[in-house]
């Protein structure tokens, strides 16, 4: 049996749901957003996984943004559609060349707690105490998931 997408969603809203309540005695809207971020960051150890929603979620976003970049760079130096095509192929074989080159094997660093530990360091100075917290619980549910189920 494997912990699903949808599961490691569930688990860290709960997660989310519960730490917001109960540890930091949050009110309904505060623990709404609490449970919310928890929810999405219990997704993001899977990452290193091509196939998880995460990933998908990801690559998508991505895609988007290459597109996004792509015409802004032919837009801002005049070039017409030929020049559109040329910045999103480059774009696109970078992104695919840095892929390839650095994710992590599945289980891998990804699903430790030095990654934790380091992503909500990360969190908390970007983003505040609040949300560090959140991705914290949500990202530590999904690793508690995950040891609780063996790998195929």
């Amino acid at each position: 049996m494997m912990v699903d997408w949808k599961s490691h969603l569930a688990i860290g809203l709960l997660s989310g749901a519960a730490a917001a309540a109960y540890i930091f005695h949050a009110g309904a809207q505060a623990a709404f957003l609490f449970a919310i971020a928890s929810g999405a960051s219990a997704l993001l150890p899977d990452l290193d996984m091509r196939k998880s929603k995460a990933s998908k979620i990801l690559s998508a976003a991505v895609f988007g943004a290459i597109y996004a970049a792509a015409f802004l760079l032919s837009y801002s130096q005049g070039k017409d559609l030929d020049g559109f095509f040329l910045y999103a192929a480059v774009l696109f074989l970078a992104a695919l060349g840095l892929d390839l080159l650095i994710r992590p094997r599945h289980r891998g660093i990804m699903h430790s707690l030095a990654f934790l530990f380091a992503l909500s360091a990360i969190s908390l100075l970007l983003f505040g105490e609040f949300f560090a917290s959140a991705v914290a619980v949500g990202y530590f549910s999904h690793l508690c998931a995950d040891f609780c189920i063996k790998l195929k």
